[in-house]
């Protein structure tokens, strides 16, 4: 019995391990993946702008060809034919026209509908290329809510105020205005931790990794937090030259990586 039991055990403990590891692979693969998800997201919007700006010319020239048809329709209709011999020349003329008329039109509704299909794929593929970097993002919802600007200055060597030593920076500065709210990306746990450096400071340990906000004015809610709950507030405490919210990344509560494809995919 007691050897049957550490069998079971010893299984369980196996398939456990290859669930981890399946599912490290998997995070790993997504992350490696989520820039070129972002670029061809920013591809489709930058296809989507294109198709407009092409359907509206087109349409222009379009209909700038039916108001001349129309024109020599109308000339032709009005001055008729000169001789009874000319009867013939002068209806096959009119007809010549007023085909070219249809066939413009018929033009015109072709564009539209490959217009429509067009960006309804475009939609579609945009839609599901924003779903999977919102599941394999790590990050739900931006850090700091209202106007900002998300700087890509992770690795710099930075000194914002005399007498504070040179270091590497971390993360991503988030320019906002003072007392701007600073929210929890993802569902997880909320943490105070004050430094010299960071000022007012908050962790967010989530189920990926936890998420670092410094330089806060005041706390929000601290303990168990939802994604979106106020955790701050922008400030300049610590090392700081203005009011933005230092951002960091530490995936499996480890070293710090590059945060700006995560924050780029919801900011």
């Amino acid at each position: 019995m007691n050897q049957g039991k550490a069998i079971r055990r010893v299984i369980t403990v196996l398939v456990g391990g290859s669930l981890a590891i399946g599912t490290l692979a998997a995070t790993a693969q997504a992350e490696s993946a989520l820039p070129r998800a972002l670029h061809d997201r920013k591809a489709y919007v930058h296809d989507l702008a294109n198709i407009s700006d092409d359907r509206r010319v087109a349409r222009q020239n379009l209909h700038h060809q039916i108001r001349a048809l129309q024109w020599k329709i109308a000339k032709v209709r009005v001055n008729g034919p000169s001789l009874a011999s000319d009867r013939q020349r002068w209806s096959n003329h009119l007809n010549y026209l007023v085909g070219a008329r249809r066939k413009v039109r018929v033009r015109i509704h072709g564009l539209e509908r490959y217009v429509e299909h067009r960006t309804d794929v475009l939609r579609t593929q945009r839609s599901s290329l924003t779903t999977w970097i919102q599941t394999f993002g790590i990050l739900r919802e931006c850090p700091v809510r209202g106007a900002h600007v998300v700087a890509n200055d992770f690795g710099y060597i930075v000194q914002k105020r005399p007498g504070v030593p040179l270091h590497v920076h971390q993360g991503n500065d988030i320019t906002a205005a003072y007392g701007a709210p600073i929210v929890a990306p993802f569902d997880g746990i909320a943490v105070a931790s004050t430094n010299t450096l960071g000022g007012l400071a908050v962790d967010v340990y989530g189920a990926a990794g936890y998420v670092y906000n410094a330089h806060l004015s005041a706390y929000g809610k601290l303990g168990r937090v939802k994604t979106g709950d106020v955790i701050g507030y922008v400030g300049s405490t610590g090392d700081a030259g203005g009011p933005h919210d230092h951002f960091e990344w530490h995936p499996d509560n480890g070293a710090a990586v590059d945060p700006y494809p995560y924050l780029m995919a919801v900011c």
